[in-house]
């Protein structure tokens, strides 16, 4: 009995200390959002030396260079069982034996598979004409599209009520702040450039900074970037660069609202 009593008393006193350090506890401090910067009346301005391209060619073009990169993957792949079996190998001498036969009749093999990767790069390669062709679609529909200056009218439709004006707007009335944006960045590309068939994403970057007109201080500074669908690049040169169209005008669209989001 004396020994519960000791010990309800010691539970008692232990837990009155916890509550009463809880009671002097500091609160956890809760962190306000950053204020946005108060932009104001808006004027838009934006780089006019751009788009910038990127657009990723199949790692291997031509025959003669497919002549050349199919005679090398032809020529190792008869050498790959043996070299796996060698690996696999530990303290098994049987194992290790069989490798190095593998190993040693994938030499004997090896210039024959030379000659059929050779005359298989050759065949599948794309040839030169096909991919400057595909190269030069792709590069009037950039051109086509304006990107700047259509960016620039998805930004202030995005806006909607909210007072933002071109900078090239002779019509536009003074503004308290200026958004200047860089060159766009449009970007084909996928993440081997050695890829023979490659799948490339559509990716188009954007920075941008909010200054106060009055003086040219910076209020603000973003990055964006739009992520589109994947295809090969033909896929993406195929009817006049058809996909690339419709993709750069979504990404038009995605990269305005980004635009809004941040700056409101």
């Amino acid at each position: 009995m004396r020994g519960a009593r000791a010990l309800a008393t010691l539970l008692a006193g232990v837990l009155a200390l916890e509550l009463s350090g809880c009671s002097h506890r500091a609160p956890t401090p809760i962190l306000a959002p950053e204020p946005r910067p108060d932009a104001g009346a808006v004027g838009l301005t934006i780089a006019q030396q751009g788009p910038d391209s990127t657009f990723q060619r199949p790692g291997v073009v031509g025959a003669d260079h497919g002549a050349k990169k199919g005679a090398k993957v032809g020529a190792f792949a008869p050498l790959m069982p043996g070299l796996a079996v060698l690996s696999a190998a530990t303290a098994d001498a049987r194992v290790a034996m069989f490798g190095l036969a593998l190993l040693v009749a994938g030499v004997v093999v090896a210039p024959a598979g030379a000659g059929v990767g050779a005359a298989v790069g050759a065949l599948t390669a794309p040839s030169r004409d096909t991919v400057e062709r595909t190269e030069a679609a792709l590069a009037r529909a950039l051109d086509a599209a304006s990107f700047s200056d259509t960016l620039a009218y998805r930004i202030m439709e995005a806006g909607g009520e909210r007072p933002i004006f071109s900078a090239a707007d002779p019509e536009a009335p003074p503004v308290d702040t200026w958004l200047a944006l860089d060159a766009v960045h449009v970007l084909l590309a996928s993440n081997d450039s050695t890829d023979w068939k490659p799948n490339l994403r559509l990716r188009v970057s954007l920075r941008g900074r909010l200054l106060r007109a009055s003086d040219g201080l910076e209020l603000g500074a973003w990055s964006w970037q739009h992520e589109g669908r994947r295809a090969s690049f033909f896929e993406w040169g195929a009817n006049d660069a058809s996909l690339f169209r419709a993709e750069l005008e979504r990404a038009g669209y995605a990269l305005a609202a980004q635009v809004i989001r941040d700056l409101y």
